[in-house]
């Protein structure tokens, strides 16, 4: 405690220093005293305007309600500055003696005690705009202050006292506060009227945040604050989640995805096989994934540089040794790490939520396309496809083009991971880190035929998936006569026997997913214990601290892309079998209601039906039609019986 006392007093004296002696800026107790006179200045200002529009009368009620964030910045600040008030009274107490240095020493005390007071009443009392704005530039101006006379202490005493650190964090927090108050962190919700109609309108639902969002809102996804906040304090219910934005509903996803789809299809030949699935997605989504694709680069890089920075640091901290020392290189060296952690970070969140809204798109879009396409269907492709199927391809292959973006930025940003990795090895370790390129491609070698089969593997078990389903439809649809007829375990064996044939091919691709896997966790180990034996053999590097460090740091980023590289070629070649299943279901046959002349006439006419050679077929592969040379006239009020034996085509005729 007596310590603590020590340093507090030490703060306090340079006030009494100030005046004793000659005023030298450069003296760091001459820089406080301006920081404090400074902020006085801003107290005087900040109480002069409260008064004024105290006076005025343009308090606005409720204004100065605040978060839970600035309520405990306000406590810290008041702790602070009784803090302060106790080193006065702790000066005036203790220290005997009339002298003016003893008098200013617990003066200084006082004084920065009340600037503290006075920045715990500015963060719960702001009733104007403008106070606002003052208390913002206020608490942004002492920041600055303070972090550039305690940036000049680290370099001129290469240390910093404790309870200095402790203030520069409490200034951080203000400034953190000062930014919130200018409304960059938070999002402006328009104060509702006192007054509300009996029978309110129906309106639609509060649009997400995101819409509103700032720059800084949206980069740090403060928008979604206000929404978890309440989800904090009560469950939430379906009235307080907000509607999407206009650009992410499945309606505008729809439309724009078919207008590609149309346009396509317009210019396709018959001789091109291309998917239209796939270029409609990639014409639909370009934009948005080419910035994923900068945020998954920046992160690639960020995670790629650390290994380096860490090398630079243990090069700088070895240098020690020898008298090198140079605080700047470290703080900058320190600065760069940070820098590429921050950014790292930042990237990543966006990445994610970007690929993630991406594809819900994607997934809404296909899902509206598949169900708008069956009901179109002819009843030729109606019997290749049945309902079990075209369920399969809305909850199955529609889902996975939701993660269609996610998997194919991760694939290229892992395998430009790996490469920037080696080429980090190679410029560290020298000839010695080629061994350890031996082992990579061994793994990448035989992970070729791996993928190849497991594509197979994966389109015949989409295959056995459907008629599993298309059975159980078909059973579930006859299940009146099943019982009837008291056929159910026949039926029962028959969908078994299916759902093994589905086991068979689910297992075969699961144990080469295993084996992958497998593959790729070794990896790592064997090109490291590689990588130092080739540096031992080659001498092209010392292993010392710095080396050592790198190369582990190196291959630790390497793991993650090792690892995850074989799980995202599996769920692309799933994907690949989902996008050639959906471009075959939406190219199939439609109703053609283009033939025929359905002419409605009115009661005045003779006969209500009449059909002249009419010409009927179920399946138009089929040579010869179902019904030929129909020629039918059915009056106003006529009953009509239509009599046959079996399959003498009277179900055919009705359809008709």
């Amino acid at each position: 405690m007596m310590m603590m006392m020590e340093i507090f007093t030490g703060y306090a004296d340079d006030l009494s220093l100030i005046f004793l002696k000659h005023f030298e800026f450069t003296s760091f107790c001459s820089q406080r005293s301006t920081i404090d006179t400074i902020n006085l200045i801003f107290v005087c200002v900040f109480y002069a305007s409260t008064i004024v529009t105290l006076i005025r009368r343009n308090f606005i009620n409720g204004s100065h309600t605040k978060t839970r964030f600035f309520l405990f910045v306000s406590i810290c600040c008041a702790i602070t500055s009784v803090v302060f008030y106790s080193i006065a009274l702790w000066s005036l107490v203790a220290k005997t003696g009339n002298s003016m240095a003893n008098h200013l020493s617990w003066l200084a005390c006082v004084v920065r005690g009340f600037v503290w007071t006075s920045l715990a009443v500015s963060l719960l009392v702001q009733g104007h705009k403008w106070i606002k704005v003052l208390n913002s530039v206020w608490w942004a101006c002492s920041f600055a202050l303070v972090s550039a006379l305690h940036i000049e202490i680290l370099f001129r005493k290469h240390a910093i006292e404790i309870f200095d650190v402790l203030l520069w964090l409490l200034h951080t927090l203000l400034l953190f506060c000062a930014f919130q108050n200018l409304g960059y962190f938070v999002i402006q919700k328009v104060p509702k009227s006192l007054s509300e109609p009996l029978l309110a309108p129906e309106v639609d639902s509060e649009e997400t945040g995101l819409g509103r969002a700032s720059f800084l809102s949206k980069l740090t996804f403060s928008w979604v604050n206000s929404l978890l906040s309440l989800g904090y304090s009560r469950t939430l219910s379906l009235e307080d989640i907000p509607s999407i934005l206009s650009e992410d509903k499945a309606h505008l996803s729809h439309q724009n995805f078919m207008h590609a789809w149309q346009s396509l299809a317009r210019e396709r030949s018959k001789n091109n096989t291309k998917n239209l699935v796939f270029w409609s997605i990639v014409r639909t989504h370009l934009k948005e994934n080419i910035l994923i694709s900068v945020y998954a680069l920046l992160r690639t890089i960020a995670v790629t540089v650390s290994p380096l920075i860490l090398y630079a640091f243990v090069n700088f901290s070895n240098s020690r040794d020898s008298g090198e020392t140079d605080l700047r290189e470290g703080l900058t060296i320190v600065g760069y790490l940070i820098l590429s952690k921050v950014v790292d970070s930042v990237s990543q969140r966006h990445w994610f939520f970007c690929t993630r809204r991406s594809g819900l798109k994607m997934r809404s879009a296909l899902m509206v396309a598949v169900y708008e396409k069956q009901l179109k269907l002819s009843n030729s492709a109606r019997t290749r496809h049945s309902t079990g199927e075209i369920v399969n391809y809305i909850s199955v292959d529609a889902y996975r083009m939701g993660e269609f973006p996610w998997w194919f930025h991760l694939t290229w940003a892992c395998t430009l991971q790996i490469l920037l990795s080696i080429s980090i090895l190679y410029g560290v370790v020298g000839v010695g880190a080629l061994p350890g390129l031996i082992p990579l491609l061994i793994c990448g070698l035989i992970n070729v035929p791996f993928a190849k089969f497991q594509q197979k593997c994966m389109a015949q078990f989409m295959i056995s998936q459907d008629e599993r389903l298309r059975a159980t439809s078909e059973i579930l649809n006859s299940m009146k006569i099943i019982k009837l007829q008291s056929w159910e375990d026949k039926f029962k064996s028959l969908v078994e026997n299916l759902r093994a044939k589905e086991f068979i091919w689910l297992s075969k691709a699961q144990m080469l997913k295993a084996y992958g896997s497998l593959l790729y966790w070794m990896s790592p180990t064997i090109v490291s214990a590689v990588v130092f034996l080739g540096c031992a053999v080659f001498n092209s590097a010392p292993l010392n601290a710095g080396t050592i460090f790198t190369v582990l740091a190196t291959l630790r980023n390497l793991s993650e892309p090792v690892r995850m590289i074989p799980e995202a070629l599996s769920v692309l070649i799933q994907v690949k079998v989902s996008f050639d299943r959906l471009n075959t279901f939406l190219f199939d046959e439609e109703l053609d209601t283009s033939d025929g002349n359905k002419s409605y006439k009115n009661r005045s006419s003779i006969n209500a039906v009449e059909i002249q050679a009419g010409n009927f077929i179920w399946n138009h592969e089929s040579v010869s039609p179902t019904l030929r040379d129909v020629n039918l006239e059915i009056k106003w009020g006529q009953k009509v019986a239509v009599c046959g034996p079996v399959g003498a085509g009277k179900s055919s005729f009705l359809y008709a």
